[in-house]
C-alpha cells in the first residue's frame, strides 16, 4: 500500500507540475492540457533526464531527476502565478472535464494494481526482457542503457518507455520489482485519462450535453482499454459444446479445432491460458500446414499478459499526440512571419512529443507523421481553400520540420539504433514468398465491434455531403488517400512478377475499407470548408481514415524484418493493428455520441435503423466484454496473498532472491556479472538471464535468439557462447582471468542452473583468485576485486 500511494503521490506531482505549461501549449483543449498533464510532465522529465545522460553532460541519478521536477514546478508555478485567474476560473468552468480525467485515471490505476497485487510475477512470455530494460535504465548514470544481455554494447531497441518508468521508479526510490508491475497499472491509467479528455473535448466542440461528452469519454475509454475482440464470444460456444463440427473446421482457428465432449461446468474456458488465443485468430492453411501466422493484440490482452512492451508503453504518448493534433486542428494556420513565442512553442512541443512516441515504439513513428499531415492538410483547406499546392505549402513544411526536429532530439538513440528491416514486400503469392491475405470471418472477429461503431458514422455523414464546385478536388483527394497503397501494391507486384489476375480479386478485396476511407476523407474536407464545422466530426473522421489505412495496409504490405516463412507479415499486423485499434476507438467512442444525438432528431424508419445499429452495437459490445472478465478471472487467480513484488514467485526467504538483492544494491555502474547462457529464450530451459534481468547489471550473454532480432545478426555475440562455457568449465585460472577481463566482469553468478549447464570441476578455481560474495543454500556468488 506505501508502494503505490508513493507512486501515485510522485506521478500526480509530475502532473500538477506540467499542467500549467499544458495551460499555456494547448490554449484550443476544453480542459487546457489537464488530461494529458501526466503523461507530458512524464515525458519532459524522461526526455531531458536522458539527453543529459545521453551526452555525457549531467548524470542520471535521484537528485537529477528532482532537480529536474522542481525546476519545471518553479516555471510552471510561475507562469501560473500570472494567470492565476484564468486558472481558477478554467476549473471552475471546466471542473466536469478535469473530474472525469482525474476520476478515469484514478479508478483504472487503482484497480489495475489490484489486479498485478494478484498476478505480480515477472516470469513469463517477454517479461524478464522488459525487465532487464528498466533495471537497466535505473541503473544508468552517464550515456545510453547498456544492454544488460550483452556487456558492452548499448541497447538496439525501443528503450525510451522503459527510461521514463526507470525515472518514475528512481525518484520515488522504489524497487524496480515493485515498479515493474506499477508501470503496468500506470499505463492504462495514463491512457484512459487522455482518451476520456480527448473524447469529451470532441463532443464538447459540438454539443452543449454533458452526459453525451460524459458518454462519449468513458465509451471511448472502454472499447480502448477493456473491450475485447469478438474470440471470447467464440470461447464461450466452445466450451458449452455450440455450433457443429463443421463450422469449427471452416473457422479454422488454432485451439478451437472441435466442441468438447461435454459441456463445461464452469462459465468460463479452463485450458491453459485460453485467452491467449484470442491474438492469433488470424490465419490460413494449406491442409494440416499454417501458411499465415500473425500476432493482433488488443489493449486489454497486453494488460492482463503483463508484457511491459514498447506497443504497450506507447499508449499514452500516442494518446498525447493523438490530443495535440486535436488542438492544432483547432488553431490558426502557422505563418512563419509570426515570431510570437507561443506557435513556435507549441511545435517544439509536437516535436518532443513525436521524438518521445518514436522513441518509445518506432512503428508508432509514421503512424503520428501520418495524423500530423493530414490535421495539417485539412486545417489548412479549411482556412484558405485552394488547391492540393495550397494544401501542401502549408502542411508539408510544418510536418516536415516537426519530424525532422524529433529525429534531431532523439538523435544519440538513432545513430546508435541497429534496424532489422530491410524493406517493404508485397502481400501476395509469389517465386520467393508466400504472403497471405485475412480471411474476412477472421477479420469481423477482430474488427467487428469496432467497425460496426464507425463504418455507419462514416456512410450516413457522408450520405450528408453535397455536391459543391470544388467536389472534384475533393474526390481527387479523397481517392489518393484510399487508393494510393492499393497503386503502391500493384506496383510492386509486378515487380515480383505477381499473376495480372490477383489485382482484380485484391482491390475486391480491400474495396470495403477504400470506400469507407474514401468517404471519411471526402466528408472531412467538406466539412471543413463549411462557415462554422463541426470539428469535432472533421477529427473523428480523420483520425477513422487513419485507422482504416492501418487496418488495410497488412492486406497489401508488410515491412520485411528478421520474420519469414508463414511469420512474414506478422509483425506489421500486429504493430499496425495496435495502433489502429486505439484510434478507431477513439472515434467509436465519438460514434456513441453522434448517434445518440442523432437518433432524438429522427423519426419513422431513420429513428428505426439507428434502433437496431444500437441494439447490434450493444449486442457485440456486450460479447466482447465477456472475454475482459473471463481471462482475467483465469489469469488473475485471485488467490494466495497480495503483493507488488514481481519477484516474490522466487521466495523471499530464498538464496536466489537475496544473493540478486545483493547485487542489484552493490554492484557498481560499471559491475558486469557471469551467468549461464543458453541457445533458448523464454526460460524454454530454464530462467537463464535472471540475474542480469533482475539486477540491470549486465552478463556476457543472456537470450540470444533476441539479440539477433534487436540486431538483426547473430555476429554480435559471436564467440560468446563459447567463452562463458570455457570460464566455467576450464580448470586453467589464468584463461578464465583474461576472458573475465576481456568483459569486464566483477561477479560471477554459480546456482543450481549453472551446476546443471556446466558441471562443477571448473567451479573451484573462483575461490583462488575472487572472494566469496555471497554463499546459501547451493547459491555462491564471487567477486573479483581487480
Amino acid at each position: 500500500m506505501s508502494s503505490f500511494i508513493l507512486w501515485l503521490a510522485a506521478v500526480e506531482v509530475i502532473g500538477l507540475a506540467a499542467f500549467p505549461i499544458c495551460h499555456f501549449l494547448f490554449p484550443r483543449l476544453r480542459d487546457r492540457g489537464y488530461a494529458v498533464s501526466k503523461v507530458f510532465g512524464l515525458l519532459l522529465l524522461g526526455y531531458v533526464s536522458w539527453v543529459l545522460s545521453a551526452l555525457h553532460l549531467v548524470p542520471s541519478v535521484q537528485l537529477t531527476i528532482v532537480g529536474l521536477l522542481l525546476l519545471m514546478a518553479a516555471v510552471s508555478a510561475w507562469y501560473a502565478w500570472g494567470r492565476r485567474h484564468e486558472m481558477l476560473d478554467l476549473f471552475r468552468r471546466e471542473r466536469n472535464a478535469i473530474l472525469m480525467a482525474e476520476g478515469a485515471f484514478l479508478v483504472v490505476l487503482v484497480a489495475w494494481t489490484l489486479y498485478r497485487a494478484y498476478d505480480p510475477a515477472i516470469t513469463h512470455t517477454e517479461q524478464p526482457m522488459d525487465f532487464a530494460f528498466l533495471n537497466a535504465s535505473v541503473r544508468n548514470v552517464l550515456g545510453q542503457p547498456e544492454d544488460p544481455w550483452l556487456r558492452g554494447e548499448s541497447i538496439s531497441y525501443y528503450y525510451f518507455g522503459y527510461w521514463v518508468m526507470g525515472v518514475l521508479s528512481e525518484l520515488t526510490a522504489l524497487p524496480s520489482n515493485v515498479t515493474y508491475n506499477l508501470s503496468l497499472a500506470l499505463v492504462p491509467a495514463l491512457a484512459a485519462s487522455g482518451i476520456v479528455g480527448l473524447v469529451y473535448g470532441m463532443v464538447r466542440s459540438e454539443s452543449r450535453g454533458l452526459h453525451y461528452a460524459v458518454a462519449g469519454g468513458v465509451a471511448a475509454a472502454v472499447l480502448v482499454g477493456f473491450a475485447a475482440n469478438l474470440e471470447g464470444v467464440l470461447e464461450f460456444m466452445h466450451v458449452n459444446r455450440m455450433g457443429s463440427a463443421g463450422f469449427w473446421e471452416w473457422l479454422r482457428i488454432a485451439g478451437l479445432d472441435a466442441p468438447p465432449v461435454d459441456a463445461s461446468e464452469s462459465w468460463r474456458p479452463t485450458q491453459h491460458w485460453w485467452w491467449w488465443k484470442a491474438t492469433r485468430v488470424i490465419g490460413s492453411y494449406d491442409g494440416a500446414t499454417q501458411v499465415d501466422y500473425t500476432i493482433h493484440e488488443f489493449p486489454f490482452f497486453s494488460f492482463i499478459l503483463g508484457d511491459l512492451h514498447p506497443h504497450v508503453m506507447s499508449l499514452p504518448f500516442v494518446v498525447l499526440f493523438v490530443t495535440m493534433c486535436w488542438n492544432l486542428l483547432q488553431s490558426p494556420v502557422h505563418v512563419w512571419s509570426d515570431l510570437s513565442f507561443r506557435p513556435y512553442a507549441g511545435l517544439l512541443a509536437l516535436a518532443v512529443a513525436l521524438a518521445g512516441v518514436a522513441f518509445t515504439n518506432m512503428w508508432d513513428l509514421p503512424v503520428m507523421a501520418a495524423l500530423l499531415l493530414g490535421v495539417l492538410a485539412v486545417r489548412s483547406y479549411a482556412a484558405r481553400g485552394g488547391d492540393v499546392v495550397t494544401m501542401a505549402g502549408d502542411s508539408l513544411p510544418v510536418a516536415g520540420a516537426v519530424t525532422g526536429a524529433a529525429a534531431v532530439l532523439i538523435l544519440p538513440y538513432l545513430l546508435s539504433f541497429t534496424s532489422q528491416v530491410s524493406g517493404i514486400g508485397p502481400v501476395g503469392h509469389y517465386v520467393d514468398v508466400r504472403v497471405e491475405t485475412t480471411r474476412p470471418v477472421h477479420t469481423f472477429i477482430v474488427w467487428g465491434l469496432l467497425l460496426t461503431a464507425v463504418a455507419p458514422f462514416v456512410v450516413v455523414e457522408f450520405w450528408r455531403t453535397t455536391v459543391t464546385r470544388d467536389w472534384l478536388g475533393l474526390t481527387a483527394a479523397a481517392l489518393a488517400a484510399a487508393v494510393g497503397p492499393v497503386a503502391v501494391w500493384v506496383l510492386l507486384h509486378a515487380f515480383k512478377g505477381g499473376r495480372e489476375g490477383d489485382v482484380i480479386g485484391r482491390a475486391v478485396h480491400v474495396l470495403p475499407y477504400a470506400l469507407l476511407i474514401m468517404m471519411a476523407v471526402y466528408t472531412a474536407l467538406w466539412l471543413a470548408r463549411r462557415p462554422r464545422p463541426p470539428m469535432g466530426r472533421l477529427f473523428a473522421l480523420a483520425v477513422t481514415a487513419l485507422g482504416l489505412l492501418l487496418v488495410m495496409g497488412p492486406e497489401l504490405l508488410y515491412v520485411d524484418d528478421s520474420f519469414g516463412g508463414a511469420s512474414e507479415r506478422m509483425n506489421t499486423v500486429f504493430k499496425l493493428y495496435y495502433a489502429g485499434w486505439l484510434l478507431l476507438g477513439i472515434a467509436a467512442g465519438f460514434s456513441v455520441y453522434y448517434w445518440a444525438a442523432l437518433r432524438e432528431r429522427l423519426s419513422g424508419w431513420r429513428r428505426f435503423l439507428t434502433g437496431a445499429w444500437s441494439v447490434a452495437f450493444v449486442a457485440l459490445l456486450l460479447g466482447s466484454m465477456y472475454y475482459p472478465l473471463a481471462a482475467a478471472a483465469s489469469k488473475g487467480g485471485f488467490d494466495g496473498e497480495p503483493t507488488l513484488d514481481g519477484l516474490a514467485f522466487i521466495g523471499e526467504d530464498s538464496a536466489e532472491y537475496r544473493a540478486i538483492e545483493l547485487i542489484r544494491d552493490q554492484a557498481g555502474s560499471d559491475s558486469a556479472v557471469l551467468e549461464a547462457s543458453d541457445s533458448a529464450s523464454y526460460y524454454t530451459n530454464g530462467p537463464f538471464g535472471r540475474v542480469s534481468s533482475s539486477t540491470g547489471v549486465p552478463t556476457v550473454l543472456g537470450w540470444p535468439g533476441h539479440e539477433s532480432q534487436w540486431r538483426g545478426s547473430d555476429a554480435w555475440y559471436a564467440g560468446r557462447p563459447e567463452d562463458v562455457e570455457t570460464i566455467y568449465k576450464t580448470q586453467d585460472v589464468e584463461l578464465a582471468k583474461d576472458l573475465l577481463s576481456r568483459y569486464g566482469v566483477e561477479y560471477v553468478y554459480v546456482g543450481p542452473l549453472e551446476r546443471r549447464q556446466y558441471g562443477e570441476e571448473g567451479l573451484g578455481k573462483f575461490e583462488t583468485f575472487m572472494e566469496i560474495f555471497f554463499d546459501q543454500d547451493g547459491v555462491r556468488v564471487y567477486r573479483w576485486n581487480r
